[in-house]
């Protein structure tokens, strides 16, 4: 089962108490568990596991799912949005050198980081801010005049080279 210590925030298991069939830990826990300081990326709303926890002689096994949506700010217009995030294969196994209690906390968050993805997308056709003006392109066109060059090169246009 499941036991939330809140001075710590650590999701832990006591061992002694998984029964020899193994037992259910359903339940949800808050997200400051997730312990991510980052401007772009919030935890905001519970995490919430269907797991199954085993022993197998000396070692626990704890298998499952964990989910809670994630909030992004996307990378091409700036919105910030909820993004589901699910871990359908969550696999904890650890063997025990006596202890009464493992620790998934840390385990669980990677599972939940990794599955985020490196450039947030508010919509797969995400048209991003106007580089001149800054208008979100999503809500329509701006009134920029835009050349047909490559941007990345504007700088170098005024660029007056003496050669010898």
């Amino acid at each position: 089962m499941f036991e939330w210590l809140e001075r710590k925030g650590n999701m832990k298991i006591n061992v002694k108490r998984i029964p020899e069939d193994g037992e259910a830990l359903v339940g949800a826990d808050p997200p400051s568990i997730m312990e991510l300081d980052e401007p772009d990326t919030r935890f905001e709303h519970d995490v919430e596991y269907d797991l199954h926890a085993q022993l197998q002689g000396s070692v626990v096994l704890v298998t499952g799912r964990i989910s809670t949506p994630a909030t992004l700010r996307c990378s091409r217009c700036l919105r910030v949005f909820d993004l589901p995030v699910r871990v359908d294969q969550f696999v904890y196994h650890k063997e025990l050198a006596g202890e009464d209690f493992v620790d998934l906390t840390a385990n669980m968050r990677e599972d939940i980081i990794l599955e985020l993805p490196q450039r947030a997308l508010c919509t797969a056709d995400c048209k991003g801010l106007c580089p001149h003006c800054g208008k979100d392109l999503n809500k329509g066109p701006c009134r920029c005049q835009h050349s047909g060059g490559d941007l990345r090169w504007h700088a170098l246009d005024n660029l007056n080279l003496k050669l010898k």
